[in-house]
């Protein structure tokens, strides 16, 4: 889309093999009246393994007159682009706005893709014949369902992304108060442990709006994984909620309770005959670290501090063999708690755990930034690109964010940061934005039940991206099998590993925007 004009500005110019001089002088071009207003020389080339592209580099950062231009190589000739002080007009609100469109159990009056209330019959306990009223929230993806633990990772995104920004958006608390008010429904009332889902059995028809899955309701056993994370979301939105501050604590201590009476409890996995999305977590530590963390910088209270001092999660390597390596996936949320810890924690904290902290997190922060260095299209994914690819990008951005707090290379993490975002709306192997709505060429058949029976997209959603794993998607088998990983993406309505959309693939992409001020 754009370039602010005091904002590192880069065009990745591809080249036929890497001793072509194809590329090697480029020039930027007035879109009005076709004037050359700028010329440079290109990098060296430089290979990327993931999408078997050789490419130079055009840095032309120091070219800052406002307008709309076009960069030109040879007979190459870029998507036109604008540099001005707000050149992601729109883009930022339509993110938030997507949270909207998701909205469940009431009536939705939102053009083509208006529907009346969904999913208000109560929801069966799963085995048992008790019914429970668990109307509300977010439909959680391209699908119909509503999970916890991908709630917890949005909620906290978003929640986080007001505190940071220079200029919150005004609408964003009482967005995410929604999706809050359906996650306290959540929590069994004997118990206080929190179900891990509501869904249906299976997926509905890829065609069908949200008022036409007519199936009974199932609500998945209560999961550890569940539990830990509603008490650390709630935990965090006692802040910034004073008129429900109390609801919300007690409802996060009551959950942490069932977390202590509940040591050995294992990962969810779908109980026979529900198939919906599992999001299943065979490693609690993180989710119950994130909860101590929270609740300690809620309430000072110190049974939560000895209990983190306690942990061991952040005095260890940081890994990078697990699907979500840096601790801002939905399956892994220590950064989370070191957020708290580091960030937000108003009581006295501990100076060994603090610099503790602080080495893994920035640790963790050299890998990204290392990987980053590495790869022309500036990003730090290396070869792997997991579904959901998009998220890893903007978790890694929002990492490099949460860590130029503590380091005094400040302006390299946030620099980077912003680069995760230019590869998200097009700078990017396939020149190809991934939101709906916005830059050139985006996508227009996302899988996503309302925009594929309406047969328009909802704006402002972020898909999934490329996606190594393909043996199920049927697109991709049929359009784009042998491409190498940064590549294997088709804008296809079926294709799920590649192009659905997500509320917590949004959320980070949103605290990006909100945190760097875009």
């Amino acid at each position: 889309m754009g370039y602010r004009p005091h904002d590192p500005k880069k065009a990745v110019i591809t080249i036929n093999a890497p001793n072509d001089d194809a590329g090697t002088d480029y020039k930027i071009v007035r879109v009005s009246d076709e004037t050359v207003v700028y010329s440079g020389t290109a990098g060296e080339p430089v290979s990327d393994s993931a999408s078997q592209d050789t490419v130079r580099i055009a840095d032309f950062s120091n070219f800052t007159e406002a307008g709309e231009y076009v960069v030109c190589s040879g007979a190459l000739r870029s998507f036109p682009f604008v540099i001005g002080d707000n050149p992601y007009k729109g883009l930022r609100a339509a993110l938030l706005e997507m949270f909207h469109y998701q909205i469940c159990g009431v009536d939705l009056e939102y053009g083509v893709w208006s529907h009346p209330a969904c999913h208000i019959t109560p929801a069966t306990i799963y085995g048992t014949d008790k019914k429970k009223d668990v109307s509300g929230g977010w439909h959680d993806a391209g699908d119909y369902g509503r999970y916890i633990v991908p709630a917890a990772k949005t909620v906290a995104d978003l929640l986080w992304a007001h505190k940071l920004a220079a200029h919150p958006d005004e609408r964003l608390l009482d967005t995410v108060l929604f999706e809050i008010e359906w996650m306290l429904k959540m929590q069994d009332g004997e118990s206080s442990g929190v179900y891990h889902k509501v869904s249906c059995a299976n997926f509905n028809a890829l065609d069908e709006m949200p008022h036409d899955e007519q199936g009974e309701l199932f609500l998945s056993p209560i999961s550890l994984t569940a539990t830990a994370d509603f008490a650390a979301s709630m935990a965090l939105a006692s802040r910034f909620y004073p008129a429900y501050k109390d609801t919300l604590l007690n409802a996060a201590q009551r959950a942490w309770n069932w977390c202590c009476a509940h040591p050995d409890a294992g990962g969810f996995t779908n109980p026979p005959g529900i198939s919906t999305g599992p999001y299943g977590d065979d490693d609690g530590r993180d989710e119950r670290f994130w909860a101590a963390c929270a609740l300690f910088a809620a309430t000072g209270d110190e049974t939560y501090h000895e209990y983190i001092k306690k942990c061991e999660l952040y005095t260890e390597e940081c890994r990078t063999d697990i699907l979500f390596p840096f601790g801002l996936g939905w399956g892994n949320v220590e950064t989370y708690g070191f957020m708290e810890y580091l960030l937000n924690a108003a009581y006295t904290t501990d100076d060994g755990v603090t610099r503790q902290m602080k080495d893994k997190l920035l640790n963790c922060c050299d890998i990204i930034m290392k990987s980053y260095a590495a790869n022309p299209y500036g990003v730090s994914l290396g070869e792997v690109y997991r579904w959901g690819s998009n998220m890893t990008v903007a978790n890694n951005a929002m990492m490099l964010i949460a860590g130029s707090r503590f380091t005094a290379d400040s302006r390299a993490y946030t620099e980077a940061a912003l680069e995760h975002f230019h590869y998200l709306l097009g700078r990017n192997p396939l020149s190809h934005s991934y939101i709906t709505g916005f830059g050139y060429q985006f996508p227009h058949n996302p899988h996503h039940r309302p925009s594929a029976a309406k047969d328009s997209a909802v704006p402002g959603m972020v898909v999934g991206g490329p996606c190594m794993s393909v043996i199920r998607d049927p697109a991709i088998n049929a359009h784009c099998p042998d491409a190498p990983p940064a590549k294997r993406y088709v804008d296809h309505k079926e294709s799920f590993a590649s192009n659905e959309v997500a509320i917590y693939w949004n959320s980070p992409v949103y605290f990006v925007m909100a945190a760097l001020g875009l």
